[in-house]
């Protein structure tokens, strides 16, 4: 993968360094490349021909004292919009500090972490997953702090955690604040990664404390998941497993009706299992299935009566061939009872594509 290094760019000091200026290294790195996609709900099917564009810039300045100031920006999509900021400080030993916007925050590092060829399974659905979500209300206005990895009787570890003084998911710039009308007051995250003898695990989980002057939220938010994966050779298998209750007041869903992930009362959980092997250096291929329960949990409400539970599932099969920078990959992804309603279409989605990184 080429970059433009050392283009003799100049980043502004911090604090740090009194202000004065210090030399950087730009780098740009990009994918662009063309897709095709048929979707198949029922009788009807429709297709697609698409396109990718993403293009990352990172700036990045060492200071005196060996610390190492980064910023980033990811700009993608069709309509060229940024897709994530963020500005981090290393500090060697002592890890990374990390502050920005729709980077994703702790939660990132634990949204679907099972092997896979190509595509995480909730890529080829639409509804918008418990599973994709994860931490995601936790993705701006937040400081985030990342620990080097370190030993533990021969298991490598690290943890990362997570604070936002207004939980509410606003973005925030360069001297701002969260938004004054907010449903919650703080949220705090905590996560761990260990790795070692062919095993990977984690665990993560935050919450988001209600506001003591909100009456729309019934009580605080909490999202947790952990997995746990083994690598031999070739083949890789991997389980995770996790919900949320978003401490929403609102009135149970029956099962026949579709429900939103960001809106609907009750709790979601989710299961994830999946197998990926590499054929060969340039081809692999994977096998995912995902179960999201939908648990109405009629105390949300006082009085109301909760429907029967719901379950989502998706099975997924990949493959991906790598060419250089070139890559050729797909999936057929097909779900039953999409958006946890027990009346809707099956929903299939093929994609194929050609992606190009530079």
């Amino acid at each position: 993968m080429n970059k433009l290094k050392k283009l003799g760019l100049t980043a502004l000091g911090t604090s740090l360094v009194a202000s004065s200026a210090i030399a950087a290294d730009a780098s740009l790195t990009g994918n662009v490349g063309y897709t095709w996609s048929s979707e198949e709900v029922g009788t009807s099917t429709t297709d697609g021909i698409g396109f990718e564009n993403d293009y990352n810039m990172v700036v990045s300045g060492e200071l005196d004292n060996g610390f190492t100031a980064t910023g980033s920006l990811l700009i993608s999509g069709e309509a060229m919009t940024l897709s994530s900021s963020w500005t981090s400080l290393t500090m060697g030993s002592m890890g990374t500090v990390l502050v920005g916007n729709g980077y994703g925050g702790v939660g990132q590092a634990f949204d679907d972490v099972t092997p896979r060829a190509y595509e995480e399974n909730h890529d080829g659905m639409k509804t918008s997953t418990a599973i994709d979500n994860i931490g995601a209300a936790m993705d701006n206005g937040q400081i985030m702090y990342m620990s080097p990895s370190f030993d533990i009787a021969g298991i490598s570890a690290s943890f990362m955690a997570e604070y936002a003084p207004e939980a509410s998911d606003a973005a925030i710039g360069d001297g701002g604040v969260s938004t004054s009308s907010n449903l919650w007051s703080s949220g705090q995250g905590l996560g761990v990664k260990l790795s070692g003898m062919g095993f990977t695990a984690g665990a993560y989980a935050n919450e988001r404390t209600k506001d003591s002057a909100d009456s729309v939220t019934s009580g605080d938010a909490m999202n947790a998941t952990w997995h746990v994966g083994y690598s031999a050779g070739p083949v890789s298998i991997g389980y995770q497993t996790g919900g949320a209750d978003n401490g929403i007041t609102a009135a149970a869903t029956a099962a026949t009706a579709a429900k939103l992930y960001t809106s609907a009362g009750g709790i979601f959980e989710y299961e994830k299992m999946s197998i990926a092997a590499n054929m060969s250096d340039s081809f692999s291929v994977s096998w995912g299935e995902l179960k999201e329960t939908y648990d109405a949990q009629a105390s949300t409400v006082s009085g109301a009566t909760g429907g029967a539970d719901v379950e989502m599932k998706s099975t997924s099969i990949q493959f991906a061939y790598t060419m250089g920078s070139m890559k050729i990959a797909g999936y057929m992804t097909d779900t039953d009872n999409p958006g946890w309603d027990s009346n809707a279409n099956s929903d299939e989605v093929t994609e194929l594509a050609v992606n190009f990184s530079f």
